[in-house]
């Protein structure tokens, strides 16, 4: 059977969630996890699809050598599961955060921030950090008496957090897939990856090894020779070309992306998305920083005192995010939920219903659960959460309820929406602290601790799903695996930062990145609960109607003019820096508009997720490969921090 023949809905779904899969998600766990969490704090990154291709890879020829191949299915599961476990990052586990707080009481600078006068450190209660003198801090351990409140806590709000999210991620699912069935440009990628290791047909690997060698080459030049052996040939992630603009737009943020990751996605991004991607960025950290601090000064004060000549792509983003687009890019996400919530409002419903029918005729919803369970489900886990930061907080019920329960809806669909149209999510930066900066709360654990916001991850999950329907994988298996993933990786995570934490305090120099994460997080976190940074609200409704009104304009050019530009793609380039948007849209050109001329249209668009994938698959093998020498240059000597 074909792949890409009709809908990407196969008539006949099977199993992929085995005691194979199962096997191969364990010991891989044991493996990447501790190695994901430890590069996570030497520089901020983690294994990611590197790792989740590896293990796919020597699980394919394991089981090829044991003369039992796995199947298509189980390959898309472990796969797709790998993602999820080698996607965790030190920061994705709750306890971490526990440790953070130790380092925030601790650390002078954050003495000198008051609440009514009383430093913000004795504001700390005892269920997110041990108490001020307690041992816990001396002896560095995550297995302390006085650390057993804060992890209750977190353990609380991340089981809630992963109930509404299966939740989410079955609604949304059958919304997208069954019923309205967006294309998921990026679900391909994994579809044919997995096609390719389980099929082998000679075309497609012939495409695939091709596009392998070149992301490995590339890889040894961008990643391996800059960290293994102190070589650098090209600046990664982004070439800076600000230097080249300053004379002419000074504040502008722009440059092109090294990294290989945008540049293999754009390949298979629809040209109007990449479009809209780019011209959004474009408009926001390029022309936007350029002309607010050229023609509106009085507007953003801030920005236009703090910006130097000079300064490149990472200073231009972190003081014009906080100085300028802090408060807009929340409006015109927002902005973009309404109208995503408006334009598949028959598909919500007709998704609402057919779901509601799931008990009675199972088949027809693939195996989810009934509307009524799903519901329970959601409700449990976002209310849930509410309830138990008002009882912790005090901060008002009402406003955590509107934030877990409503907005999760409006963020989880309009994230879906633009991830099915153009591959790439939209976020929502600092949301939460947004709400309370505008609320009557004097205290700190409600800035630092929230409700559950559910669709923040099934979004990308319910990609992960449409692979599942493209490899036609039994939805409900992909469910399965997922919860084991999390759960499996939340556990090692918890042991793997034990056993860091004793091996050399947090942050030291062993773990590079958090000496100065940390440092950016407290001082954010103490300007933010000071209410220190200034949020304008009528900047933040101005860009709210802003981003609805543009994204309906845009969308009804495309549909009724032809137009060749993405509303929700507008919306993701506001989110993204124009490194990566002008390279998502370069390589969506060079795909849509010449590479589908010279191999022919139809030909390309089956091979060209091939190629995205065996780009992606030789990166990510340099990648695990740069990470084991690093480990190895790492483990000879320690001493001193």
């Amino acid at each position: 059977m074909e792949l890409y023949v009709g809908e990407p809905h196969g008539p006949q779904l099977l199993p992929g969630f085995t005691w194979r899969a199962l096997l191969v998600l364990l010991l891989g766990a044991a493996i990447v996890v501790p190695a994901s969490i430890y590069l996570s704090m030497l520089a901020g990154g983690t294994l990611a699809g590197a790792a989740a291709f590896i293990i796919a890879v020597l699980a394919s020829q394991l089981a090829i050598t044991f003369g039992a191949p796995l199947t298509k299915q189980e390959l898309l599961i472990i796969y797709e599961a790998s993602s999820v476990i080698a996607s965790a990052n030190a920061a994705g586990i709750g306890f971490y955060w526990i440790i953070f707080r130790m380092f925030y009481v601790k650390n002078p600078i954050t003495w000198a921030y008051t609440i009514d006068g009383v430093p913000i450190p004795l504001r700390v209660p005892s269920w997110l950090a041990p108490p001020l003198g307690s041992s816990a801090y001396l002896e560095r351990t995550l297995f302390h008496p006085d650390i057993l409140a804060p992890a209750l806590v977190y353990i609380s709000f991340t089981a809630l957090f992963l109930i509404a999210e299966l939740a989410m991620l079955m609604i949304l699912s059958f919304t997208f897939l069954e019923v309205e069935r967006l294309p998921f440009p990026f679900s391909r990628i994994d579809a044919m990856l997995v096609d390719t290791l389980s099929e082998r047909r000679p075309d497609r690997v012939k495409f695939f090894m091709a596009a392998l060698t070149f992301g490995a080459i590339y890889g040894l030049f961008v990643v391996a020779l800059p960290y293994v052996a102190g070589i650098a040939f090209i600046p990664l992630p982004w070439l800076d070309l600000t230097p080249l603009t300053e004379p002419y737009m000074p504040g502008a943020l722009l440059g092109i992306a090294t990294d290989l990751t945008p540049w293999a996605g754009g390949l298979v991004v629809p040209f109007e998305a990449g479009v809209g991607i780019v011209l959004g960025s474009m408009a926001t950290w390029g022309f936007g920083n350029w002309l607010v601090r050229e023609y509106l000064p009085g507007v953003f004060p801030e920005w236009v005192s703090e910006y130097r000549p000079g300064m490149g792509i990472a200073l231009i983003w972190q003081r014009s995010m906080f100085r300028v687009w802090f408060a807009p890019q929340i409006g015109v996400a927002l902005g973009l939920s309404l109208v995503m919530i408006a334009r598949f409002r028959r598909s919500i419903a007709k998704a609402f219903a057919a779901l509601s029918r799931a008990i009675k005729s199972p088949a027809e919803s693939r195996g989810y659960p009934s509307m009524l369970i799903l519901i329970s489900m959601y409700l449990a886990g976002t209310t849930g959460s509410a309830l138990l930061h008002w009882y912790l907080t005090g901060f008002p019920l009402w406003i955590s309820l509107l934030y877990s329960v409503a907005l999760s809806l409006l963020i989880g669909v309009a994230s879906t929406a633009a991830i099915g149209e153009t591959g790439f999510s939209i976020s929502l930066p600092y949301l939460w602290h947004t709400i309370v900066y505008f609320s009557d709360y004097r205290d700190y654990p409600g800035w630092v601790i929230m409700p559950v916001l559910a669709g923040t991850q099934s979004p990308g999950l319910t990609n992960m799903m449409s692979a599942a329907y493209l490899t036609q994988t039994k939805p409900m298996d992909l469910v399965k695996a997922i919860v084991v993933a999390f759960i499996v990786t939340q556990v090692l995570g918890v042991l793997s930062l034990d056993l860091f934490w004793r091996i050399a305090p947090i942050p030291s120099s062993a773990y590079p990145y958090t000496l100065f994460d940390w440092a950016r997080i407290a001082i954010g976190d103490s300007l933010l609960v000071t209410r220190s940074i200034r949020i304008d609200p009528l900047v933040l409704l101005t860009s709210a109607g802003a981003g609805a009104g543009v994204v309906a304009l845009l969308e009804a050019l495309r549909l009724y003019a032809g137009v060749p530009i993405s509303g929700p793609g507008f919306v993701v380039g506001v989110m993204t820096l124009t490194p990566y948007a002008a390279s998502v849209f370069l390589s969506s050109a060079l795909s849509n508009l010449v590479l589908s001329k010279v191999f022919g249209r139809e030909r390309w668009m089956e091979m060209r997720s091939v190629v995205a994938a065996g780009m992606m698959a030789g990166y990510g093998i340099i990648i695990g490969l740069s990470i084991a020498g690093l480990f190895i240059t790492k483990s000879s000597w320690l001493w001193p921090w």
